[in-house]
């Protein structure tokens, strides 16, 4: 792909994983002059820094009690490399260089984008995309190609998904945001919304007496990707320990558990 489908979940909310629009990678400032920061420094120092956003869950929060499944992979992966998690918190995707992270989540395997932003990935923890979300009591759509007109279906504004149903003569309503969406979809406003299976989960999760129902559908191949962990200026040592890191995380369990804490499920491209 010549553009980077979305930017990483945390970056902004209102560009989480479901704003397909034609927003460069390397617009999101990840990339610095400054030499490779290899393992040996990050041991050294004791610290591995994520970069998150402070109020996007299910992906990250500043507040509260639930910190969000980003936070928790971090805290993970740095046990894993024997050091401690440090959160930079960031909003905007230029604060990504001033921050000065080590890793980002939710990056979208894209290798040729992610090379031109100088932004290494680690192999796969699983898969996400866009997915159907119905309100309660809607039956009979089992894709996209079901989405009819007359229906109320809404979609981040600008995004991929909204597009791609454009081009086939369905007009969304768009939002900023995909929480306020799923919202809308709740209280009837809308009859579909297009969301990440992440935020349809953790809407599930959080509103158990009235959920909604996800359909997955990969007939659009641009409306379904791999994620992975993307490194700044990381070197060859870094990458093979983080990808060590997250084999055993896989085996253990311990990323599905995470998931799982916020009503998502954890999948690999071969498993779906």
């Amino acid at each position: 792909m010549t553009f980077a489908k979305h930017l990483p979940d945390f970056l902004l909310r209102a560009l989480t994983a479901t704003a397909l629009a034609a927003t460069a990678l390397t617009a999101t400032a990840v990339t610095s002059s400054t030499d490779a920061r290899t393992l040996d420094a990050i041991k050294q120092r004791g610290r591995l820094m994520v970069c998150a956003n402070p109020d996007a869950l299910p992906f990250s929060s500043k507040k509260g009690d639930r910190r969000g499944f980003e936070i928790e992979l971090g805290e993970a992966l740095a046990k894993e490399l024997g050091v401690a998690l440090e959160v930079g918190w960031v909003i905007f995707p230029v604060h990504v260089a001033r921050v000065d992270c080590d890793i980002l989540f939710d990056s979208i395997v894209d290798r040729e984008t992610a090379e031109d932003a100088h932004l290494r990935l680690s192999k796969p923890y699983t898969v996400s995309g866009v997915a159907i979300a119905l309100r309660p009591g809607l039956e009979g759509i089992n894709g996209f190609g079901d989405l009819k007109r007359g229906l109320r279906v809404g979609a981040i504004v600008g995004s991929l998904a909204s597009v791609k149903l454009g081009q086939k003569g369905l007009a969304t309503i768009p939002f900023t945001f995909e929480d306020e969406m799923l919202d809308a979809l709740g209280k009837g406003e809308l009859d579909a919304a297009l969301a990440t299976p992440s935020t349809i989960g953790y809407y599930n999760l959080t509103h158990k007496d009235a959920p909604v129902s996800a359909v997955h559908d990969d007939s659009i191949p641009e409306l379904r990707w791999e994620v992975a962990v993307g490194m700044r200026k990381a070197d060859d040592a870094l990458v093979a320990a983080i990808n060590e890191a997250l084999d055993h995380m896989l085996a253990e369990g311990i990323i599905h558990r995470i998931y799982a804490n916020y009503g998502i499920e954890q999948h690999l491209a071969a498993e779906h």
